[in-house]
Order: structure tokens, then sequence, then C-alpha cells
């Protein structure tokens, strides 16, 4: 599971990280519905319609089919180290890791008695019957060791029909407060609009990056009007490469230092953080160095409108 730019991500992390070392963060107004909180700590935003705040870095786990105590080791220190440093959000589905990541997530959060202290957002996938995608939810809570988890979500929109009505009932009964659909793909989007528009839904999640905006003229607009939590995947994926293959090892740009941004991946989690609309943002990884560089990304301050202007200049001249 070795990503093949680790080394050239780990490398910047580590010279941002020189690079930025005894940055002050200065002091801003927050955005609307965001907490004011200390630099070490992590922004938090609502859940709209609700009392609940999560902050606004998270975790994917698409990478999580681990097996045995090698590959198990470094999940584990993702999960202590969220909970440690003020991060909750795990977004998982019934086939991440080659159909594994629930259960691992599950092995790891009995290990760290950690249940209590994440949000567990899983998603399930098509089933071709009713009860075909009751037996799948079940399927969820077996693996995680749960009865009920945070949020469940239709995966890439994908058996709508059939799962939306078992969803509601299973919010009803406790065993979800969140339900939602999820999809990665552009062609989906007049489609997603219609849910939006026409289903009870709580929430989303969609990709949106620097390099892939297409959510932010229409979908995060809507989802804000329509009062929808939005959980962004992919925050470093583009239609033409992704942010690490463009930057290579180009040094940051000046003005990172004003937002305290260390390394490109906190730079460019925070050009999507910046976005009211956008709730939780989460990068998938198995590195527990690149979780601790990601949370990074949630505290200080966010990129005002010329500063997101600038650094998608940045990667319009690349090509991203």
């Amino acid at each position: 599971m070795t990503d093949p730019r680790s080394t050239t991500r780990r490398d910047a992390i580590k010279l941002g990280l020189l690079a930025g070392a005894g940055l002050a963060v200065g002091r801003r107004v927050p955005l609307l519905g965001e907490m004011p909180t200390r630099a070490q700590e992590i922004l938090t935003r609502p859940i709209p319609g609700t009392d609940e705040r999560l902050p606004v870095v998270g975790v994917g786990t698409n990478q999580w089919g681990a097996r045995g105590e090698e590959e198990i080791a470094p999940l584990r220190e993702i999960v202590r180290s969220m909970t440690e440093h003020g991060a909750r959000f795990i977004d998982t589905a019934r086939i991440y890791g080659r159909g594994r990541a629930e259960e691992v997530i599950g092995q790891i959060l009995r290990e760290l008695d950690a249940h209590d202290d994440v949000f567990i957002a899983t998603k399930v996938p098509t089933p071709e019957t009713r009860d075909a995608g009751v037996v799948s939810l079940e399927a969820c809570m077996t693996a995680l060791g749960v009865d009920r988890v945070a949020a469940l979500r239709v995966h890439f929109l994908d058996g709508v029909e059939i799962l939306l009505p078992i969803l509601r009932e299973w919010k009803e009964a406790g065993r979800a407060r969140y339900i939602g659909v999820t999809t990665m793909s552009e062609e989906q989007y007049p489609e997603l609009e219609r849910l939006i528009r026409e289903e009870s839904l709580d929430t989303i999640e969609i990709d949106y990056s620097v390099l892939d905006r297409a959510v932010a003229e229409r979908i995060l607009p809507l989802a804000a009007d329509h009062g929808l939590s939005v959980v962004v995947a992919r925050p470093f994926a583009g239609r033409r490469g992704g942010v690490f293959s463009l930057v290579g090892d180009r040094p940051l740009p000046d003005f990172a230092s004003e937002i305290g941004a260390t390394s490109w991946a906190q730079l460019c989690l925070k050009y999507i953080i910046a976005n009211p609309a956008v709730t939780v943002v989460i990068p998938g990884t198995d590195d527990p160095e690149h979780m601790i560089d990601n949370m990074g990304a949630g505290r200080g301050e966010l990129p005002d409108a010329d500063l997101r202007r600038r650094i998608e200049g940045i990667f319009d001249e690349l090509g991203g």
C-alpha cells in the first residue's frame, strides 16, 4: 500500500516544517459557523441544523485493507493521532480496502477503546433488492463492531431508490444520526442536484480540489442552501494528474506562511476548507506522518478570496 509519491511528499513535509518553524498564527475573524479556537486546536464546523460540530480534517480509508500487525500498526497510529490531536471523522465503505477497511477500523477502535471518540461514516454498495440492502447494512455494523454509526450514505448514488428508504428507517430507529449520498462523478451531478432538492438528506460526499473545482459553482451552494453537511474526498486529485506530481520539488509560495501552511498538502487542504460550505475534508492515507501533516491544515488561518485565486493560479500554470 505504498504511495508512489510518498517520498516526494515526505521530503516536502520536512522542508516545510523547517521553513515554517516559529511562525506565529495571526488573528482573524472566524468564518461563518466556525468555532474560534486556539492555534493548536483543529477548527470545527457545525453539522447544519444540529448542535454537533466536526473538526474540519478527517481521514479516508480506501487504502485500509491491512492484514497482520505490521500493516495494521500504522493505521492504529493514525487513529491514535487523530483522537489525541482533535480529529475524529473516519470515512469508510463496505468495499474499501478490498472489503477489509471496516473490519480493520473495528479492530483498531476496540484495541484503543475509541468508539466514543470518533465519527464513523460508511457507505453501502448497490443492492439488487431491499433484503440485500439490509444484509449489506448489517454487515457494515458487524465489521465495525457497532450497533449504530454516525452516518450512512448511498455509495456513488447506486441503488438510491432501494437504499434511501432503508436508511431513513435506520435513522428513525437510531442506528444512524445522518443519512446521505456520495458521488465522485461529474456525470452524476445533475442527479445529485435532484436528490438534494427532492430528498430529505443530511449529508453529501463529493470530490473537490484546487485541481477539480466542478462542484464549486452549483453543488456546494445548493448543499448550503438545503442545510446539508458536505464531506470532501479526493482533495489532492485532478483530471490531469494530482497535486504532488504537479508540484514535484517546487518550494511553497511565500504567501503560504501568511496562513501557516508548511506543506503543499496543507496549502491545498486550506484552500478547500476556506469554502464555508465544506464541513470536513477527508484525505485518504495509510501513513501516520501524512495524517499529522493533514491535520495541520485545520489549524491557524485560512486563505481569503485573493489567496485562493493565487493558489488556483499556481496550479493553472502547472497545467492542473
